[in-house]
């Protein structure tokens, strides 16, 4: 795999839906956000979907930038783009305030959302449809 900063916008994209998709079925059986504590197996899933949305954010931020902020927010408005940056934010400089139930919510109603809407936007970028618009690497 390629570092980071030389992955194209699509491989930018594919790759964090995989992790945004990760966070949600490795969280499947957890129904409440307490559980997230209960063990230290537990915590261990919390802190790697935590992680997880962290590299989520930081990715779709990378992409929002690469595109000179010309794809996510203009044309997949149903998706709060300043939330999912601000929250890869939140984490990133504040880890031991995040709260679980904040972290069960975002898994269980946010990324299920975005995960359709990442989908919808690799599939836009492989039929062509914002040739013109920036220049996405293969």
């Amino acid at each position: 795999m390629r570092y980071t900063s030389e992955m194209s916008v699509l491989e930018r994209l594919e790759f964090l839906t995989m992790k945004a998709e990760q966070a949600v079925e490795r969280t499947a059986g957890i129904t409440d956000y307490r559980q997230f504590l209960t063990s230290p197996d537990a915590m261990d899933v919390f802190d790697a979907t935590v992680l997880r949305v962290q590299v989520v954010g930081e990715m779709l931020k990378q992409v929002d930038d690469k595109t000179e902020r010309k794809l996510l927010r203009p044309n997949y408005p149903e998706i709060p783009w300043k939330s999912v940056f601000g929250l890869r934010n939140f984490i990133s400089h504040e880890y031991a305030l995040v709260d679980p139930q904040e972290i069960f919510a975002v898994v269980k109603q946010d990324l299920p959302q975005l995960i359709l809407v990442l989908h919808r936007i690799i599939d836009d970028l492989r039929s062509g449809r914002y040739n013109g618009v920036f220049t996405v690497v293969p």
